[in-house]
């Protein structure tokens, strides 16, 4: 069996009566988390979409990426063994065992609807230019990501479902009693460091992944996901539906977010209902505002339309495209996003909407020079014994390179 997690950008000759479409999934509607990232890799909870699909079916999955040299009908071919059940999904979909359930009932020549939108496709590997589809309606409840703030609204559901899943395979190690633990869903990895920490699970579970070292007096509330080898600082505050990648350090105040790997919010200041990229750095003091004075609706800038959205929401905080950095006693207004390669070094609110690779300072604004930035990244990367990739600073340029020509 193999998988194809695409979307509306995805090249394949099995897609031929769909490329371009706007039925299909636009990952514009994500970015700035989705510029250099493909979505399969977007974490949703403890999980990224990917893991998530390959402990729910046995298959092969592809998906595109700036990292693989093969297009993905070439991939295809390389597994052609498996190609007779050959399937294309819609990369933002969050499985469920109901939608599992109707991909699999699948033949071949059958789509799988919700409206107009395509969410999967079972095609004849045979026979890649038949173009007649059979549409099928999915009508049942559908996770997916489709906007940026998806991202932290489905943060609590998912750490639930991946902490049972997970859980079921996996033992938790021994924690130091100086530790005070309300509820039994609390698991900790290998090599962890704890001592002196409240944590409370009777909220949701909290998944403290190997190698991490939480600090004394630090308070934890479920659901949690604090990632392999991070850092929680003493006293932190963490209220839940929080999940924080692999390397990343936290401190001060932070609810209803999700936090990237190797990001750093080392200090204090309130982080709430947010999405913060990797490899940021948020100075000491910042903090972000998620409700409006008026109690309206949010209102975010979509990358996909070039302009405002209303989300419907009523509380939406700060989004932070990966490797944007932000000076001490930064304050960002409610619904704020910043793209990515930023450099802010502001001490009063920001625009609501912040190019990549935008400097601002004493306010003046400048291009961040793609020179510097990648001069400057590669010193952070190594920083974390990291080294930066060729792919990923060419894949920087492009889209520095777009972003100036618009």
């Amino acid at each position: 069996m193999i998988v194809v997690l695409f979307d509306q950008s995805t090249e394949s000759c099995y897609l031929q009566g769909f490329n371009g479409s706007k039925n299909l999934f636009n990952a514009e509607t994500l970015w700035p988390f989705t510029c250099v990232k493909p979505t399969a890799l977007l974490r949703v909870g403890i999980l990224s979409l990917l893991d998530k699909w390959e402990r729910a079916l046995d298959a092969d999955f592809l998906y595109d990426s700036i990292w693989s040299k093969l297009t993905i009908d070439e991939q295809i071919v390389l597994s052609s063994d498996k190609a007779d059940r050959l399937y294309f999904v819609s990369a933002n979909i969050i499985p469920s065992e109901s939608f599992i359930e109707k991909l699999a009932s699948l033949s071949k020549g059958q789509s799988l609807q919700s409206g107009e939108d395509l969410l999967a496709l079972r095609v004849d590997f045979e026979n890649p230019s038949n173009g007649l589809v059979e549409k099928v309606p999915y009508g049942q409840d559908l996770n997916r990501l489709q906007f940026i703030e998806d991202l932290y609204l489905n943060i609590g559901a998912e750490i639930s479902k991946d902490y049972e899943d997970l859980c079921r395979e996996r033992l938790s190690e021994a924690y130091s009693d100086s530790n005070t633990v309300l509820g039994d869903q609390l698991y900790v990895g290998k090599s962890v460091e704890m001592e002196c920490v409240t944590l409370n699970t009777k909220t949701g579970p909290i998944y403290i992944d190997e190698g991490a070292n939480i600090m004394e007096g630090a308070h934890l509330r479920g659901p949690l996901y604090i990632g392999r080898n991070a850092v929680v600082k003493m006293g932190a505050t963490i209220y839940g539906n929080v999940s924080i990648g692999e390397g990343a350090v936290v401190g001060g105040e932070v609810a209803n977010s999700s936090i990237g790997d190797f990001s750093a919010k080392g200090h204090y200041g309130y982080l709430g209902c947010s999405v913060i990229g990797d490899w940021c750095n948020l100075g000491a003091g910042t903090t972000n505002s998620n409700l409006k004075n008026n109690l309206s609706s949010v209102q975010l800038f979509d990358y996909s339309l070039g302009t405002v959205r209303d989300t419907g929401l009523m509380k939406c905080g700060l989004f932070m495209g990966d490797f944007s950095r932000s000076g001490i006693q930064s304050v960002f207004n409610t619904g704020t996003v910043v793209g990515m390669g930023c450099m802010l070094s502001e001490t009063d609110f920001y625009p609501k909407f912040v190019p990549s690779f935008s400097w601002l300072y004493q306010k003046g604004k400048q291009a961040y020079q793609i020179q510097k930035f990648v001069s400057d990244l590669e010193v952070v990367f190594l920083s974390k014994n990291r080294k930066l990739d060729e792919k990923l600073i060419e894949r920087i340029i492009e889209i520095n390179q777009s972003t100036f020509k618009n």
